[in-house]
């Protein structure tokens, strides 16, 4: 008895100089360096397997439903809804990316991204057997809400990875995203509105996540990572989770979100009460969230350390959120640009997507396999920043007059500049933070990208619906009346102008003095007003990019600590798990000696030559 308490805690003090030692990186990065690293196959798979999970996530329920979400929620009947189906999967993936990193240090990563897999089956269930636009809006929530729990792989892989090959397992899990839907997402999602249905979207989903969560279950198992809380159960760890800050947080931005939506509306103008109290509103209780945390909290979802961590991460979090309004707003909004502006054919507004997507696909995929060997990691996410703020700010000069290939080219140079900005953004922040901060501080990252994304999809639709109800009646009317056409029959005119350049039939028919002459002119004239729209909303992401830009310029470099230490690498294979299901990840690590484990192979409880040989 008296040895066991021995070794208890003896282990214990391992347990703890183990922590100290991972809660300064740089120092971890540069003392445990061993000369030759190497990652075993199992882990590769594992990361493999979590990587497929993010295309039913992310890349199905998101990005290729966004391409076709005007032609969905046409059928569905609630085109009034629009965007609350991509802003739903938005602002529940920022809710859930705060609530992951709290919950996988009480349940473990492996727990998590395993429900959070199960949940993203579940909704896309819901998406594929949707009969009205509110179950389509629940589905993306449930996919959402499941999606940032998968996340918590983002501090899962590079813990389990050398540093200096962190941005490569990142693009890894970037890639279940881009390939190879996000490569395809518009014309894939197009071709099947067009000749299947846009519910096998959702279908190919459940299939797909099926497949990843077996995979998952199979090869993930990382090793505990206790906190050096003891004395406490898992039961004692959730109840300490911030829920105060996570539902203030909630309320805020929802409510924030419900004003941007309704704001420049015909029943909301922007100074109504109906938009100023819920945007005011929503405000004051995201301030009184990080209030909250920063002086109140126990166990804050947003702490103070991480917000003083200036150059470390903070500027990180500030260029993730405005990168993600580019990303998310755009990504629904430029393949409805190619819908109102040039074609109503499926296949062909995919063909112009492709630019933008397979560039997506390199700046996600084969720029990260890359990015160690050329190093200045912080002065590669500053060019990734610049190309997306120049070239998304020059695509206004793709339209008024429109123009079909500079429209396909221009911005595809800048939007998906995202993905590598989001890559090195985590790459980066992974080797400043305190490991045992890694899982709350990814989150956090996750938290801001998806907000930047829901703020963003509100504001620049908002924006585009309120000037093109201004300028449409400018341009339809000025030429229906150049053309000769009554006045007095512009109430009719302008809506089913709209609706002709969509190919509506029936539209434009009984109109005093038409002809198809006219009806052209007519489309050009409403094709004009979509293209004064977009120019403006191009233009207002200007003073956002010189933001994040500034902003960028001043991240810590992390090129020195790209080095072989390894945080904490996956148990091996054979090792019999213990029976922990009731407690903490610090009782996990010391029973895990109890049950005959070998303690140099669970990992996190190792000394540093452990974790070095590990």
């Amino acid at each position: 008895m008296i040895k066991k308490h021995g070794d208890n805690q003896r282990l214990a003090e391992e347990v703890r100089a183990h922590i100290e030692f991972e809660e300064d990186p740089h120092r971890a990065a540069l003392e445990d360096n061993p000369a030759e690293t190497k990652v075993d196959f199992r882990t590769w798979l594992a990361i493999f397997s979590m990587a497929l999970s993010f295309g039913p996530g992310v890349g199905l329920p998101f990005v290729s439903a966004a391409a076709i979400v005007v032609q969905i929620t046409q059928e569905l009947g609630g085109a009034d809804k629009l965007a609350w189906v991509v802003g739903a999967w938005s602002l529940s993936t920022a809710v859930s990316f705060s609530l992951g990193g709290p919950l996988s240090d009480v349940f473990g990563r492996r727990e998590l991204i395993l429900g959070g897999q199960a949940i993203v089956t579940i909704g896309n269930i819901v998406g594929g057997t949707a009969q009205n636009v509110e179950s389509l809006i629940a589905a993306e929530t449930l996919i959402g809400v499941g999606t940032g729990f998968i996340f918590v792989a983002y501090a899962g892989v590079p813990e389990m990875l050398p540093n200096k090959w962190r941005s490569l397992g990142l693009g890894i899990l970037e890639g279940g995203i881009s390939i190879p839907w996000g490569v395809v997402s518009v014309l894939f999602a197009n071709a099947l509105y067009q000749y299947a249905s846009w519910r096998w979207i959702f279908y190919i989903g459940v299939i797909v996540e099926a497949i990843s969560l077996l995979g998952t279950a199979f090869f993930y198992w990382p090793t505990p990572r206790p906190r050096g809380d003891f004395d406490k159960s898992r039961w004692q760890q959730f109840r300490e989770i911030d829920w105060i800050g996570l539902f203030l947080f909630t309320s805020g931005l929802t409510t924030c979100l419900i004003g941007l939506t309704w704001g420049g509306t015909t029943a909301y103008p922007w100074k109504s009460a109906g938009a100023i109290v819920p945007i005011v509103g929503g405000l004051l209780a995201l301030i009184a969230a990080f209030a909250y945390d920063f002086i109140w909290a126990k166990a804050p979802m947003f702490p103070l350390k991480l917000f003083t961590m200036v150059r470390g991460y903070l500027l990180i979090l500030v260029v993730l959120f405005v990168s993600g309004m580019f990303f998310n707003a755009l990504s629904a909004l430029l393949p409805q640009g190619s819908l109102y502006m040039f074609t109503t054919d499926g296949i062909e507004i995919g063909i112009l997507s492709l630019p933008m997507t397979l560039i997506s696909g390199v700046t996600g995929v084969l720029v990260p396999l890359f990015a160690h060997r050329i190093r200045y990691i912080k002065w590669q996410l500053v060019v990734g920043m610049a190309l997306q703020a120049i070239f998304i700010a020059a695509a206004a000069g793709t339209v008024n007059p429109n123009r079909k290939l500079a429209w396909a080219f221009v911005p595809a140079f800048g939007v998906p500049m995202f993905v590598l900005v989001t890559i090195l953004g985590y790459a980066i922040s992974s080797l400043h933070v305190p490991h045992s901060q890694l899982g709350v501080a990814m989150g956090l990252l996750g938290t801001f990208r998806s907000a930047g994304g829901a703020v963003g999809n509100a504001i620049f639709n908002t924006v585009f619906q309120s000037k093109f109800r201004t300028y449409a009646g400018e341009e339809i009317a000025n030429a229906a009346i150049g053309s000769g056409l009554n006045a007095s029959d512009l109430a009719t005119i302008i809506p089913e102008t709209i609706q002709y350049n969509l190919d509506i039939p029936g539209m434009l028919v009984d109109i005093d003095g038409i002809t198809p002459d006219i009806r052209e002119i007519l489309r050009a004239a409403v094709r004009t007003a979509y293209g004064r729209s977009f120019q403006f909303v191009f233009y207002i992401t200007i003073p956002f990019s010189v933001v994040a830009l500034v902003c960028s310029l001043f991240i810590e470099d992390p090129t020195a600590y790209m080095t072989n230490h390894t945080q904490s690498a996956m148990q091996s294979r054979g090792i019999t798990q213990p029976q922990t299901n009731d407690l903490s990840e610090d009782e996990k690590a010391t029973s895990s000696r109890d049950e005959g484990t070998e303690v140099s192979r669970v990992g996190i409880v190792n000394t540093v030559e452990d974790v070095k040989s590990s």
